[in-house]
């Protein structure tokens, strides 16, 4: 993250302070040491309270977190933050979600960019089948938009058919009311399903007809920041292990923490040490397995470009610091004073945030990884990368950019489309499709 201006944000001297004290923290949870770890969080406390800013948010969220993960043990309440729907109100996550969607530069040109790379694949087709696996982050104007764009296409629009998976059902039924309506007056057939639950909890030994799906349909997949939910793996036999290895990388971090000549940035991007090799959870593999079956013209994907998913919980907690530093700071960017940035801190990312760094095993669901990882994946499990058009990726690439952001950035890797806020990685866009409907995964392990 870069460093914010000091009479805006507090003083350099503070954001200094703070950076370290969060790795401090960090380091007495995993050494497990109550006194040192009250001592650390009322330190990070007074820092933060100093000045309003997205540093400071960030750091009391973790701050929490890592009070909350030495007591987990103790008090066994990780279970609570398995899905913040289970404290939450509906409502409250409803609009966190819809403000979300409304003021990140990211998830509209995410949803820009899949509508393209989907309407290209099925531009001669005359029934189309659209499913959205986006579940919590699904939202209508991802549909809105392209029934315009079915509307003008040369040649006439398809028959239309929109499988939608939500758990929430108002939230549903709004989105049918509306999108039909919007068909309507655009005279398009045009025909929603819904199914209630979330992409996780699916059967998927019966995909097709959970999703409505009938034979002779071009099917095209959307999945917007889901597909890391089929990462999550019960890894308590590998605990004991893995907790040898981070007291061992402990002493290291510490050490480097002593180092006097630290700038506010480079307290956020401590290296880190390599972590265990992890393998394929069978949840994607029977995902992938049942998608192959239903012989998708283009599964598209949005994912967060961070690795959140390794087994060492500090090389986890300094990824999290790095990335959120950067989220936030770019949502503070387009609305400081918007108090719905502040609902999507607290209600959305915030909860992202905990799972995380306070949940292990299947309560985990958080599992964010890099595009390189997501391709071996892939790979594993015989679905074929598809490059993004230069279309799709120009049309990405232009809805990030007029938000006005000089800080908001595209690369472009191996023809996907990489959304970053300065050097930082944010989130990736991806196409890929099924090899054969006859292979099998190759070197599978839970």
């Amino acid at each position: 993250m870069h460093a914010p201006c000091a009479h805006t944000q507090g003083t350099v001297d503070d954001l200094a302070q703070l950076g370290p004290a969060l790795y401090e923290c960090m380091a007495h949870v995993i050494e497990g040491s109550f006194d040192k770890t009250d001592r650390s969080l009322r330190k990070i406390r007074k820092l933060a309270s100093l000045v309003d800013g997205p540093l400071q948010r960030m750091s009391m969220i973790i701050a929490d977190s890592l009070a909350r993960r030495l007591l987990c043990p103790i008090q066994g309440f990780a279970a609570a933050l398995i899905d913040p729907s289970r404290y939450l109100e509906q409502s409250c996550l409803r609009a966190a979600r819809e403000n979300f969607a409304s003021i990140s530069p990211y998830l509209s040109t995410g949803f820009v960019t899949i509508n393209r790379a989907m309407l290209e694949q099925v531009q001669d087709q005359k029934v189309v089948r659209i499913v959205d696996l986006s579940c919590s982050t699904s939202h209508p104007w991802q549909w809105l938009k392209i029934l315009h764009d079915f509307h003008g296409r040369p040649g006439g629009p398809p028959e239309l058919r929109l499988t939608v998976v939500h758990e929430d059902i108002e939230f549903l039924d709004n989105m049918q009311a509306l999108l039909c309506k919007q068909a309507a007056n655009l005279k398009l057939f045009f025909h929603f399903d819904k199914v209630i639950g979330k992409l996780e909890t699916l059967d998927f030994s019966n995909l097709r007809e959970i999703l409505k799906i009938n034979f002779g349909e071009a099917v095209v997949i959307s999945c917007a920041l889901q597909m890391h939910r089929l990462l999550a793996v019960d890894d308590s036999v590998t605990r004991d292990g893995i907790a040898q290895l981070q007291q061992m990388a402990n002493m290291a971090r510490l050490k480097q923490m002593a180092c006097p000549a630290r700038s506010p940035a480079s307290t956020l991007n401590y290296p880190q040490t390599p972590s265990p090799q992890r393998q394929i959870p069978r949840l994607l593999v029977s995902f992938l397995s049942a998608i192959r079956a239903l012989e998708p013209k283009i599964i598209v994907m949005m994912e967060q470009d961070a690795d959140h998913n390794t087994p060492l919980f500090h090389d986890r907690f300094t990824e999290t610091v790095h990335y959120y530093a950067a989220l936030f700071d770019s949502l503070n960017a387009v609305g400081a004073a918007n108090p719905q940035r502040a609902r999507v801190e607290r209600v959305l990312l915030g909860e992202e945030i905990k799972n995380i760094l306070v949940c292990e095993g299947v309560q985990r669901h958080e599992r964010h990884e890099k595009l390189s990882q997501w391709e071996m994946h892939m790979q594993r499990c015989q679905v074929d990368h598809v490059p993004l058009s230069f279309e799709a990726i120009r049309e990405g690439k232009e809805r990030l950019m007029s938000y006005g952001l000089r800080q908001c950035k595209c690369d472009e890797g191996n023809a996907d489309l990489l959304l970053c806020w300065g050097a930082t990685r944010l989130y990736s866009i991806s196409a890929w499709r099924p090899h054969s409907q006859n292979a099998a995964p190759n070197n599978v392990a839970g």
